[in-house]
């Protein structure tokens, strides 16, 4: 995660220079629909979420490019639940709220004309951190007491791949329409999951 986290800072301090130089350097904001493959994620927390992702590009060679991106998301699970077997109706209710973050970065080639009215057809490979932080509390239905409190952390780094389709708008304005995978895995409970999936996203971009 640290080396993710390194790649985006510098590619967002350099973007600047970079851009004054004559170099292209492209903002882009996505919407995506996220598949999870987590089974135990999916029935606590549903299995497609949609979520922002914020990406910087940089050209640093031809049609070639870097680029970092960020997305985040939360997510709410409640329950109920017995003290005691004798009882009849449940008497503890539980909340759990698990904090998502996407972290990726690496390089990309794209061919044709990021311009008004033109296509463009772009390809991304490059690493990605993801971030489950789970926190779950427990309090008494009728009194609201609070019981008890536990947090867990679940991350992995892995492998992200990108495939987009772009078509310009207006001057430096343009659209996108992606389709991207990631996996990056993590042992939970002696098993081992993944905490991406396949994604699908519409994004708004700019060219500077």
């Amino acid at each position: 995660m640290k080396r993710v986290l390194l790649l985006i800072v510098v590619i967002v301090l350099f973007s600047g220079i970079l851009s004054a130089s004559g170099t292209k350097f492209t903002l882009t904001i996505y919407g995506n629909y996220l598949t999870i493959e987590d089974d135990d994620f999916k029935e606590k927390y549903g299995g497609k979420k949609f979520f922002p992702e914020a990406k910087v590009s940089v050209t640093v060679f031809g049609n070639f490019y870097l680029w970092g991106s960020y997305g985040f998301f939360p997510s709410r699970y409640n329950w109920t639940e017995w003290s005691n077997k004798g009882i009849v109706l449940p008497d503890i209710e539980g909340e759990s709220t698990a904090d998502k973050r996407i972290i990726s970065g690496g390089v990309g080639f794209f061919a044709g004309y990021i311009e008004p009215g033109n296509f463009s057809i772009k390809v991304e490979l490059g690493i990605c951190s993801i971030t489950n932080a789970i926190e779950s509390t427990r309090n008494f239905i009728d009194t609201k007491e609070f019981i008890d409190s536990l947090e867990e952390k679940q991350s992995g780094t892995g492998i992200r791949g990108r495939f987009g389709v772009t078509y310009g708008l207006y001057k430096k304005l343009f659209s996108e329409l992606s389709l991207s995978y990631m996996y990056a895995a993590d042992k939970v409970d002696d098993k081992r999951i993944n905490l991406g999936g396949m994604q699908v996203s519409i994004g708004l971009g700019l060219t500077f």
